[in-house]
C-alpha cells in the first residue's frame, strides 16, 4: 500500500504483543507507515503505559493494537480497562483461528477491528489501521471545528444581544450578554415568550406586522419598547430572520437586538435645559445647521458667541455645587436679556458654555453686543475668590460674523471657528472678547472642499451617521470630467465644478435637503425629510439631469465648449446608503443610463441581467489592460506619519470614467479570468513600487494562494523587484479550506522580506486559533464594524476584545473606513495602531500621491 505521511504523521499508536518475533516483524511494518509507535511487550505494561501517556502528554493513543493471549493481562482485559479509562478510545485486536473464546468478549467491548493472525500481507495490518486513521483525523477536524465555533459562540454570547426562538416564538436560547443587560436569569426565560420584555405600551400593530413578516418566511427590522427584570424601560431595535435546518425547514427564528434606548430618550429629551431654562445643546445643533442655512440663502450675516464662564471649575471646587449652579442660571438670565430683533436665540451648550446666534447684524454690532455681555455679567458682582482676573464672575466669548453666501462653510466649521476664538480669549486673558476671522482660517477649514466651498465626504459620513429616519441620498457624476482634463486642464475642471455647485445651489433651497462636493467628480444631495423625497426626485429628473443651456461648459475665450451633464444614483434608508447610492451609480454609468434607483427587492430576472452587463464590462476593462491601482494611505497614530499605501483596483472604462470594485470586483472573482484580473493588478503596482520603493500594501485572496500558477508569478515578481516594503493583505473569509497553503505561501513571503496583513478581521468570520498559528505583521479591523464604532456598543465592547486578542498575540492593528474626526478620536482611545480612511486620504490615482 502505498504511503500516506500527511494522513498518518501525527498518529499516536500502543502496539502490545508479547511474542517477540511477531512483535518484532510487526514494529517493522507500523515505523514505515507511521512515526509515533509505542510498543509494550505484554498486557499489564500496555496498560501502565496507557495511563502514563495520558499523565504526560494530556492526550491518549489514537490507536491500540493488541494481542488477545499474553502473560498477566490478556489483551481483551486490558482493552476492557483501556474502555474504563477511555470510551472513545479506537481498539484493534490481533486474533488467531484457536482466540474464538475471547471472541465474543472482544466484540462485547467494542473493539473496533480484528485482524486476523498470522499477518500475510502488510495490507491486512495497515489497511485497517489506515482507514482508522481517518476516523481519527476526521474527528480533530470535527474537534477542531467545534472548539473554533464555541469560541466564536462565546465572542457572540459575551457581546451580541441575541435570542434564538422556536416557531411559536418561545425563546430557546438567549445569549449571556442579553442576560446581563435585561437582568433576567436563563431559567427564567427559557419557554417563555418574547412578551416577557414587552413593555405595556408596546403598539400591537407593530407586533401585528412582526409576526405578518416573520410568518411570510421574511426578515423583520423595527423599534420596540421593552422592560428589564427590573422594571426599567429600555428600547431595542431588533432584527428578526427565519431559522432554517439543515433540510431548509424553518425550525424558528433568530432575533439580533440593538440597544437604542440613549438615541430614544435623546429623541423624548425637551429641547430646555433643566436648570437655566434656556435651549439645550441638542437643539442648539439642529438649530445651528437651520438657521446658518436660511441666512446665507437670505444672503445675510449669521453671528455666533461662544461663551465660557471663566475659572468655573474652581468655582464650583471653592463654593460649592449648589452655588455654581445658581451662578450659571445668573449668567443664563443676564444672556438672556439681549434677546432682540437681532439676538434670536441663547442655548446652554455644555457645563459652563453658552451660545448666542445673531442675525443679519454688522460686525460692529455683534462685537458691541459681545461686549456688553462680558461687561453686564462682571456687573453682577458675583464673589469669585478663585479668580484671577477679578474679584466678581467672569466670561469669555469667541465671536464670528459670517456671510455665508461668500465665505461658504458647514455649521460644524463654523462652530469650530468661534470655538478658536473663545479658545483665544481664554490664553489672552479672559474676561474678553475675541472677534477675528481671516481669509486663511476659513480657507483651511477641514469640512469644506476647497474649490466649491461646499460641505465635503467627511461631513456627508457625519450627517448620514446622525439621520435617525429614512433619508433619501443622491449622488451625481460628472460625465465628462475626464475630457475637460485632457483638452483644457485642471484649472478647466475647477472652474467646470464651481459652476456646476452653483448652479446646484440654486436648485436646493429648503432647510432639510444638503449638498455637498465629494471630489473633482461627484456632488451629493442629502434630504433627511421624507416629505421632500418625491419633490427632489422630479428636480433630478426634470431639471438637474435635463440636457439645456446650463449644461453647456465654455472651455476657452473662442467659445469652444463642451456638453457637461450628470448620471445619478439614488437610494432611500437608514443604513449603507452611500454604498447602495454608489452601486447605482456605477451601474448608470456603465449603461449610460442618466438616473438608476437602487431596489430593495430585486427579481432574479434583474439581478442576472445586471450581473451579466458587470462581467461584459469587467471582461472588456480586463482585456484592454484597464484594471489600475488607486492608492489610499494608512497613517501611524504615533505621529501621523504614512506607514504605506494600500493598492485598490479600479476599472477605467472606454469613456475614461473610474469606476470602484462595488461594481465589478464579484464578477471578477465568479470568472475564471479572476487570476488574469489579480495579474494585470499586482504587475502595475509592482511597476510602481520599482520606480519609488514605496511601500504598498496589495490585496490577496485565498483563491489566488490556492492556485499553484499564481503562487509561482508571485515568487518570480519577488525575484525581481524584491519584498522589502510589500506587504500581502489576506482577505479572511469562511471559502479558506486550508490554512495549510496560507502558511506555507506566508513563510515564501517571509524569504522575501515580505509583511502579511489579515485583511476583513472581525467581519463574521475570523478563525482565531489559525491566526495565532499564522506568523503575520497586521490585522486589519473590518470597516463595517469601525463605521458602527460610535454608535453601536455592542461593536465597542467587539472591537475592544479583538484589539486584546492582537495585542497578546503580538499583532499590530489597523483601522479602516476612519472618515470622521470622531471616528478617529475614537480609534485612538481605543488603541490601534495605524489608521487608514477617507479623514486622511481618498483612494487616488499614484500621480496624486507622487509615488511614480
Amino acid at each position: 500500500m502505498k504511503k500516506d505521511t500527511k494522513l498518518v504523521q501525527d498518529i499516536k499508536l500502543l502496539y502490545v504483543e508479547d511474542n517477540d518475533d511477531v512483535r518484532e516483524s510487526t514494529v517493522g511494518i507500523l515505523e514505515y507507515y507511521f512515526n509515533d509507535i509505542t510498543v509494550a511487550i505484554d498486557g499489564e505494561k500496555g496498560l501502565e503505559l496507557y495511563e502514563k501517556s495520558y499523565l504526560t502528554t494530556n492526550s491518549y493513543y489514537h490507536i491500540v493494537i493488541s494481542d488477545i493471549e499474553m502473560p498477566n493481562i490478556n489483551g481483551v482485559e486490558m482493552c476492557k480497562k483501556i474502555k474504563d479509562i477511555n470510551p472513545d478510545q479506537l481498539l484493534v485486536m490481533l486474533t488467531a483461528h484457536d482466540n474464538q473464546e475471547y471472541l465474543m468478549e472482544a466484540i462485547n467491548i467494542g473493539i473496533d477491528k480484528f485482524i486476523t493472525k498470522p499477518i500475510i500481507s502488510v495490507d491486512d495490518l495497515i489497511v485497517p489501521l489506515i482507514d482508522l486513521s481517518k476516523k481519527v483525523m476526521l474527528d480533530v477536524e470535527l474537534q477542531k471545528s467545534d472548539f473554533l465555533l464555541k469560541q466564536k459562540n462565546r465572542i457572540i454570547d459575551e457581546n451580541v444581544f441575541m435570542t434564538v426562538s422556536d416557531l411559536s416564538g418561545k425563546i430557546v436560547d438567549i445569549s449571556q450578554a442579553y442576560l446581563n443587560f435585561t437582568g433576567y436569569t436563563r431559567e427564567e426565560v427559557i419557554g417563555r415568550n418574547h412578551s416577557l420584555f414587552r413593555n405595556e405600551g408596546a403598539n400591537p400593530e407593530i407586533i401585528k406586522n412582526l409576526w405578518a413578516t416573520i410568518l411570510a418566511d421574511k426578515e423583520w427590522t423595527g423599534k420596540l419598547k421593552n422592560n428589564k427584570y427590573s422594571g426599567e424601560e429600555y428600547w431595542i431595535s431588533s432584527s428578526i430572520s427565519p431559522l432554517y435546518d439543515i433540510n431548509h425547514k424553518k425550525i424558528g427564528y433568530t432575533a439580533i437586538v440593538e440597544d437604542i434606548t440613549n438615541t430614544k430618550r435623546l429623541e423624548s429629551l425637551s429641547i430646555t435645559d433643566s436648570l437655566t431654562e434656556i435651549h439645550n445643546r441638542r437643539y442648539f445643533d439642529y438649530s445651528l445647521k437651520r438657521e446658518f442655512k436660511s441666512s446665507t440663502w437670505r444672503k445675510e450675516k449669521f453671528g455666533l458667541l461662544i461663551i465660557d464662564v471663566d475659572y468655573f471649575k474652581d468655582y464650583n471646587d471653592f463654593y460649592g455645587h449648589v452655588k455654581g449652579d445658581k451662578v450659571l442660571k445668573m449668567v443664563a438670565a443676564e444672556i438672556k436679556k439681549y434677546v432682540n430683533n437681532s439676538v434670536e436665540d441663547v442655548f446652554r451648550i455644555g457645563g459652563e458654555e453658552f451660545a448666542v446666534f445673531i442675525s443679519d447684524a454688522t460686525d460692529r454690532e455683534v462685537d458691541r453686543i459681545a461686549l456688553e455681555i462680558v461687561t453686564n455679567v462682571e456687573l453682577l458682582e458675583i464673589e469669585h475668590e478663585k479668580s484671577d482676573v477679578s474679584k466678581f464672575v467672569t466670561i469669555s466669548i469667541g465671536a464670528v460674523n459670517i456671510d455665508g453666501s461668500k465665505d461658504s462653510m458647514s455649521n460644524e466649521d463654523l462652530y469650530n471657528l468661534a470655538d478658536n476664538n473663545l479658545y483665544k480669549a481664554k490664553e489672552g486673558g479672559r474676561n474678553r472678547v475675541v472677534f477675528n476671522v481671516n481669509t486663511t482660517s476659513i480657507n483651511t477649514l477641514k469640512n469644506l472642499d476647497i474649490i466649491t466651498k461646499l460641505p465635503n465626504r467627511q461631513s456627508l459620513i457625519q450627517d448620514l451617521s446622525m439621520i435617525q429616519e429614512e433619508a433619501m441620498l443622491v449622488l451625481l457624476h460628472i460625465n465628462q470630467i475626464n475630457s475637460i482634463k485632457d483638452l483644457y486642464g485642471l484649472d478647466a475642471v475647477g472652474d467646470m465644478v464651481s459652476q456646476k455647485a452653483k448652479q446646484l445651489s440654486q436648485v436646493i433651497i429648503d432647510d432639510d435637503v444638503t449638498l455637498y462636493s465629494l471630489n473633482m467628480q461627484e456632488f451629493a444631495i442629502l434630504v433627511s425629510k421624507r416629505a421632500l423625497f418625491d419633490k427632489y426626485l422630479a428636480l433630478l429628473k426634470y431639471s438637474i439631469l435635463t440636457n439645456s443651456d446650463e449644461n453647456i461648459y465654455y472651455a476657452d475665450d473662442d467659445n469652444n465648449y463642451l456638453i457637461s451633464d450628470f448620471t445619478a444614483g439614488v437610494s432611500y434608508g437608514m443604513i449603507n446608503i452611500f454604498n447602495q447610492a454608489d452601486i447605482v451609480l456605477q451601474e448608470a454609468i456603465m449603461a449610460k443610463k442618466n438616473l438608476i434607483i437602487y431596489k430593495n427587492n430585486q427579481t432574479t430576472l434583474e439581478l442576472q441581467k445586471a450581473t451579466l452587463n458587470r462581467l461584459r464590462v469587467y471582461k472588456k476593462a480586463l482585456h484592454s489592460g484597464n484594471i489600475i491601482p488607486y492608492f489610499q494611505p494608512i497613517i501611524d497614530v504615533k505621529d501621523n506619519s504614512i506607514l504605506k499605501y494600500e493598492a485598490l483596483a479600479r476599472l477605467l472604462t472606454d469613456t475614461g470614467e473610474i469606476v470602484t470594485p462595488y461594481y465589478f470586483l464579484d464578477s471578477a472573482k465568479q470568472d475564471n479570468t479572476f487570476e488574469f484580473f489579480t495579474r494585470q493588478m499586482m504587475q502595475k503596482v509592482f511597476n510602481i513600487y520599482a520606480k519609488k520603493k514605496t511601500d504598498i500594501s496589495i490585496n490577496i485572496t485565498y483563491e489566488n494562494i490556492s492556485s499553484e500558477s499564481m503562487i509561482g508569478y508571485i515568487k518570480n515578481r519577488l525575484e525581481k523587484y524584491g519584498g522589502d516594503g510589500i506587504t500581502f493583505e489576506i482577505v479572511e473569509s469562511e471559502d479558506i479550506e486550508d490554512y495549510g497553503l496560507i502558511e506555507d505561501f506566508i513563510l515564501m513571503l517571509k524569504q522575501y522580506n515580505c509583511k502579511v496583513s489579515i485583511d476583513d478581521f472581525g467581519s463574521g468570520y475570523s478563525n482565531f486559533t489559525n491566526i495565532i498559528k499564522l506568523n503575520i505583521d497586521y490585522i486589519k479591523l473590518d470597516g463595517s464594524l469601525i463605521e458602527k464604532l460610535n454608535i453601536d456598543k455592542n461593536v465597542e465592547h467587539m472591537i475592544t476584545a479583538l484589539l486584546s486578542f492582537a495585542k497578546n498575540a503580538n499583532i499590530k492593528t489597523i483601522a479602516e473606513f476612519v472618515s470622521t474626526q470622531a471616528l478617529d478620536d475614537k480609534v485612538r482611545e481605543l488603541g490601534v495602531d495605524y489608521i487608514q480612511g477617507y479623514l486622511y486620504g481618498e483612494p487616488k490615482s499614484p500621480e496624486n500621491y507622487d509615488i511614480v
